[in-house]
């Protein structure tokens, strides 16, 4: 017997009287579905039918509290909501926020921002749904980092009541209520939707894609099947790992044992190429591109204990919400219900993948946690129930209680992170006290730096060590450099920034301090620990000079410092003349007087320009000997000099060639 083959019992009339009384309590009646193989309940996804329910599954005449439900969906997802717009811009971007932004304004037609974003992922996300859709919101009302933020928490939102429709088809009425309120609060969820990331997008269309095999699996009919295909092509513009779909469905046609006949399978196939032709298209106009970006981040990775995961969601949701979890993935385990198949499909498939990916990140079980929420609320679903109404209402309170107290404080952290704060304000300080031609390097996990160029139009590097290839000011592509198996390069620690800092591309630098750990742990933190010590070295090589501190809640979040000088020691080079020498320097302090000294007596004082360069003539010596040594000193103590002088024979006039000296 298929599954569109089902049949239902009538509902006690106890049943259908309680009912009333308090919708989350519902006592729901079983149903005669045909089991899966191995599983020993066969009365799921059925409950909800009402006793004049015909053998053919049809609903006919029956009466039901539809605005009762509806009424409770909607303030769960107001609840769900106004979680996720509350003050969305009380920080500015972080880095990859900044990237997406700044990608969607290209998009958009803001053509002053091609210098600094390309249309292309530099890492495993690779392609850009969620940015097309922000750009159109930017055309309609402007470019802003709001608007970025609210595409993710609308698809968040959205992706609550896709939860419930799972969980109406899967499971019963209140069991779908009580998954649609845990995913409202769950301040993990919460958290990322706040955020302009990709993640959101991902998981409404992963979520999406689900309520259409459970559709599917519950009628039987093709056009499910075909939206699925729809949903997992978007999936995969949304991000690459939506093609975790794929075996998703392979998964269930495995153990369900449906066959799918062949005009299905085809239409399917075609659906899901018609949703995907944008890829395929820009894969075949740019497939060496995409192909070098994806090799390379496919070999990042991160040095973090197995335990990363669970750390994570502990730290985010708490204990309460993760116990609920936990709980629900044990029952389903434990009873083998077929309509626990899908979701643990789902989460097997996600959290199995990035638990095994050697790349790790904070924000990556995102599309993992709808399925967790409908697990737990077949759980929740499952507890005894009293008999009395009265102690079915406390005991329901009750619960609620213990759930709102567990997920308060993390609700807080969640709506008050400020872990970059300093950036965004950083960059506008830039923007209004800097030259336009102005460069600024930060500290960087390989996109922080485009904060600056998002928020300041300023040209920006990063500092830092990372794998990730930079998009310099101007579209040009730098690779990291190959390293040693396990170890991140250096490059943007050792090679470039002092390239950039003494060709004068570089003329501030920018060192904050977030409230947490980095977002991709890429590096242990004594990794992280020393490049914060090395940017500090580079920022007194260079004379950093402080110009402005950003101040987060009273405290120092984010410093600016101006390069006073190009060289880590200032150079020299001169040449004779007859009785004139003409000298020339690099390296002293930005607009600082220079003194010149001839063996303990001042001859010449000259002024460095904005570039810390000098040049300047003075007579040789009367008293002029080889020994003796030019010493030149700006304001801030640095020094340069070079000796060789001698007074020239009486006739006879000679010129000395250039030569550097230390």
């Amino acid at each position: 017997m298929r599954l569109r083959d089902r049949v239902t019992r009538d509902r006690p009339p106890e049943a259908a009287r309680s009912v009333r009384l308090d919708l989350l309590t519902e006592a729901e009646p079983p149903g005669l579905a045909p089991p899966l193989p191995g599983s020993v309940d066969d009365l799921a996804g059925v409950a909800d039918e009402g006793p004049e329910a015909v053998v053919t599954g049809r609903r006919a005449g029956r009466r039901r509290p539809w605005a009762l439900e509806a009424a409770a969906l909607a303030v769960i997802v107001a609840v769900g909501g106004l979680l996720r717009f509350w003050n969305l811009d009380r920080v500015g971007f972080r880095g990859d926020e900044a990237v997406y932004a700044g990608q969607a304004a290209v998009l958009a037609g803001v053509d002053e921002l091609q210098r600094w974003f390309i249309l292309m992922s530099r890492g495993n996300s690779n392609f850009l749904l969620f940015q097309r859709i922000v750009s159109l919101a930017y055309r309609m009302f402007g470019v802003s980092d709001v608007l970025a933020r609210a595409v993710a928490a609308t698809f968040s939102t959205m992706t609550i009541v896709v939860v419930f429709a799972i969980a109406r088809s899967l499971y019963t009425r209140r069991a779908a209520l009580i998954a649609a309120l845990l995913l409202a609060v769950s301040s993990y969820s919460v958290f990322l939707a706040r955020l302009a990331l990709l993640d959101a997008t991902l998981t409404f269309l992963v979520t999406l894609a689900m309520l259409c095999l459970a559709r599917w699996d519950r009628t039987g009919r093709p056009v499910w099947l075909y939206g699925f295909g729809a949903c997992v092509a978007l999936a995969i513009q949304a991000k690459i790992v939506g093609v975790l779909l794929l075996p998703i469905l392979g998964g269930y046609l495995l153990v369900s044992r449906r066959r799918l006949p062949w005009r299905v399978v085809a239409l399917a196939v075609v659906a899901f190429l018609v949703f995907l032709s944008p890829v395929l298209l820009d894969v075949a106009s740019n497939s060496r591109e995409f192909g070098d970006f994806l090799s390379r981040s496919s070999r990042r990775v991160s040095h973090v204990p197995w335990t990363y995961y669970p750390t994570v969601l502990l730290g985010r949701e708490g204990l309460v919400v993760v116990v609920l979890w936990t709980a629900g993935i044990v029952l389903a385990v434990v009873r083998r219900s077929r309509a626990d198949v899908i979701p643990g499909l789902w989460l097997l498939a996600f959290v199995g993948f990035y638990q095994l990916y050697p790349l790790k990140a904070f924000n990556y079980l995102l599309p993992s946690v709808p399925a967790l929420c409908l697990l737990a609320a077949r759980a929740l679903d499952r507890l005894p129930r009293p008999s009395l109404p009265v102690v079915r209402v406390a005991a329901t309170a009750a619960v609620g209680v213990v759930l709102v107290a567990g997920v308060i404080p993390y609700q807080w952290r969640a709506l008050h992170d400020d872990s970059y704060a300093g950036l965004e304000e950083a960059a506008r300080w830039l923007a209004d006290n800097s030259p336009a031609d102005a460069g600024v390097m930060t500290l960087s996990h390989g996109s922080a730096q485009y904060v600056f160029s998002f928020y300041g139009r300023r040209d920006a590097y990063p500092f830092g060590r990372f794998r990730l290839a930079t998009v310099l000011p101007g579209g040009k592509i730098v690779h990291a450099l190959p390293s040693t198996e396990g170890v991140t390069p250096r490059d943007w620690v050792a090679l470039w920034p002092p390239q950039l800092m003494e060709k004068g591309t570089v003329d501030y630098l920018v060192y904050y301090a977030t409230s947490t750990t980095i977002d991709d742990p890429e590096e242990d933190p004594l990794v992280n620990t020393s490049t914060q010590r090395k940017f500090r070295e580079l920022i007194a090589r260079y004379g950093g000079e402080l110009v402005h501190t950003v101040y987060v809640n009273h405290e120092g979040r984010a410093w600016v410092y101006k390069a006073t000088r190009l060289r880590t020691k200032p150079v020299v080079t001169h040449s004779a003349s007859g009785r004139m020498v003409k000298v020339r320097g690099w390296g002293f302090t930005v607009n600082s007087t220079v003194k010149v000294h001839y063996h303990g007596r001042r001859v010449a004082v000259v002024r460095a320009d904005r570039g810390g360069s000098i040049s300047l003539r003075f007579p040789v010596p009367a008293h002029a000997q080889p020994p003796y040594y030019v010493v030149l000193t700006d304001a801030e103590g640095n020094y340069a000099s070079f000796s060789g002088l001698s007074v020239p024979r009486q006739g006879v006039g000679g010129r000395g060639e250039p030569r550097p000296q230390g």
